[in-house]
């Protein structure tokens, strides 16, 4: 009796197991994934350029002497007109005299000779004198004015030189260091002695290839419209973004036989002076605009072995591999030029855990949010950009 009891225990038992649901499969993946997007985007390029002055000049005395003094502090800014140097004017104050006396002397000796034209004149007309004598005459008086227009001249030189022994900015600028010292000797038009530089604006001086040519004026020639001053960008040297916008104002006519570049500079506004002669940064110019790019986040694409793959997710939640070609990328994204198609699902975030054929549980990205209208893009490299306009 216990015996079947037992039996029938461990069989109700069995019973009761049975009816126990089998346990469910691991959960699906879960990835990130949006769709991609068409935006109108500017494709930029960066140049390498050096700041320099609009304009710079190199103060250098027009006469010889000495320092006497220097009058400004070096490294201030200057105004137009504004004393820099004094030369010692000895020497000048005595040419002054000489000049100013000669003309005295030609002065008298036209007067003198005026005055015999007179006589000679009225005797001429007697006969008191031979008409070769009222000709040579005549002749005095042509030298003694041709003598008084020397002297004239010599006197305006000295006064000039006087004058210019005084050392004045040429215009309002900033100066540098002063290169001599007082009681140094100084030779006319050799010796430099300072450096002013206009500070409001400056340029930035930078070469293009003929191919950044090319591109660079390619949408004027597309447009068909005059010839515009094109807005440019400066990145500084710490890779900040100087606040101030620039224009192209410069090319230069030929590209260089020796170095296959062409010269050009761009002006920016300067009021705060941050930007100093010599200083070094690049020219972020637009190259091309795309009014529909397809994007996609960067983080979204996987290289491999120097291909560049994307991971998608269909309606069934199975996930496909995908090669695609790149465009140009910069700011998180990425243009794709080939390889994908609007309204597909591209995962962006935990593809490394998706492979081909899974299935997976994806949750969308509101793309719109992440990727603003008109994104400017920059080059990812020197091709990117042609690389991108061949394949628009």
């Amino acid at each position: 009796m216990q015996t079947r009891a037992l039996i029938a225990a461990v069989f109700c038992l069995a019973l009761v197991g049975c009816d126990k649901p089998a346990p469910a499969g691991p959960s699906p993946v879960q990835v990130s994934a949006q769709q991609p997007e068409r935006r109108a985007i500017e494709i930029e390029r960066d140049f390498i350029g050096e700041v320099a002055a609009v304009e710079e000049a190199e103060i250098r005395s027009k006469v010889n002497g000495r320092v006497l003094s220097v009058e400004f502090e070096e490294g201030s800014l200057v105004q137009q007109g504004q004393p820099l140097f004094r030369i010692d004017s000895d020497s000048l104050l005595a040419a002054l005299n000489e000049a100013k006396a000669n003309v005295s002397k030609a002065q008298a000796d036209q007067t003198k000779v005026l005055a015999d034209q007179t006589r000679y004149k009225t005797l001429v007309e007697k006969g008191t004198i031979s008409r070769q004598a009222y000709d040579d005459i005549i002749n005095k008086v042509a030298q003694a004015k041709a003598a008084l227009d020397a002297a004239q001249a010599q006197l305006n030189q000295a006064q000039t030189m006087m004058q210019e022994s005084a050392i004045v900015s040429p215009y309002n600028g900033r100066i540098g260091r002063a290169q001599v010292k007082i009681g140094e000797l100084v030779t006319a038009n050799q010796t430099l002695m300072a450096t002013v530089s206009t500070t409001e604006s400056v340029r930035v001086d930078f070469a293009l290839s003929e191919r950044d040519y090319l591109q660079l004026v390619r949408p004027i020639l597309e447009s068909n419209q005059p010839r515009p001053l094109l807005p440019v960008k400066l990145l500084l040297a710490d890779g900040s973004l100087y606040p101030e916008s620039g224009l192209i104002t410069f090319s230069d006519r030929t590209i260089s036989s020796d170095t296959g570049t062409f010269a050009v500079a761009a002006t920016f506004p300067n009021p705060q002076e941050v930007l100093r002669p010599g200083m070094f940064g690049r020219i972020r110019a637009v190259v091309k605009q795309i009014d529909d790019a397809l994007l996609i986040p960067n983080r979204a694409v996987q290289e491999v072995l120097d291909r560049n793959f994307i991971s998608l997710v269909d309606s069934s939640g199975t996930v496909e591999q995908r090669e695609v070609k790149l465009g140009a990328q910069a700011n998180g994204f990425v243009q794709i030029i080939s390889g994908l198609s609007e309204g597909e699902q591209v995962i962006v975030d935990g593809h490394h855990k998706a492979r081909p054929g899974m299935q997976v549980k994806a949750i969308a990205i509101d793309s719109a949010a992440v990727i603003e209208s008109h994104t400017v893009i920059e080059s990812a490299g020197p091709d990117a950009a042609v690389n991108a306009a061949q394949g628009d």
